[in-house]
């Protein structure tokens, strides 16, 4: 895949040496923003990985890229450890699953043992990174969606004075009142919601 967009992949290859190439690749204007993070395995994982998001400067070919994370393995001399194929990556959601942020992970029906920091992230400029992170936990569509639903869980107004008040946009109305009517119809312990306890 050629590409100028930012890329992720699972990288397997020891910190020092994915620093140097990094590094590298940011002295010769290959790339002009990296990021990482290191995850434990979970249950259906075999083996540590880290999860590498890169911001190409040109356009780059990303097999040629894949080739520059090969790095001996003394334990295993016949099969280098590397990466595996690049994708395209949007940096909200890489930094949002990266630290298996639980409202994150439960907004996409997934769940992680494991949980992380913004400590333990590795990048490219401090400042930069500071960034990012605070787009993807405030910013985002995600962190959005999400403050919108604590608005509404928290205050329950009408769908009309959430539009009235700008926290919802006109299109987003039918979703809203869709939610309402499940809120109001939910069953309680077998019974229907509170407007229908009189009818038993």
């Amino acid at each position: 895949m050629r590409t100028s967009k930012p890329i992720a992949t699972i990288s397997y290859n020891t910190e020092a040496f994915l620093i140097a190439t990094l590094e590298e690749l940011y002295r010769n204007k290959k790339i002009c923003d990296w990021c990482f993070i290191k995850h434990y395995p979970e249950e259906d994982e075999k083996k540590e990985h880290i999860h590498l998001w890169v911001k190409p400067n040109t356009l780059i070919d990303t097999m040629d890229l894949q080739e520059k994370f090969k790095e001996l393995d003394l334990k295993n001399p016949t099969k280098p450890l590397g990466c595996i194929d690049f994708r395209s990556s949007n940096i909200d959601d890489f930094i949002l699953y990266g630290m298996h942020l639980e409202a994150y992970l439960l907004s996409k029906l997934e769940f992680r043992q494991y949980h992380y920091e913004k400590s333990d992230f590795k990048y490219c400029d401090e400042d930069t990174f500071n960034d990012l992170y605070n787009h993807a936990l405030k910013g985002s569509e995600w962190a959005k969606r999400n403050q919108t639903t604590k608005i509404i869980k928290e205050t329950w107004r009408d769908p009309a004075s959430l539009i009235d008040s700008g926290i919802l946009s006109l299109n987003q109305a039918p979703q809203l009142n869709a939610y309402t009517y499940m809120k109001k119809h939910t069953y309680r312990n077998g019974r229907k919601g509170h407007e229908d306890e009189d009818e038993d």
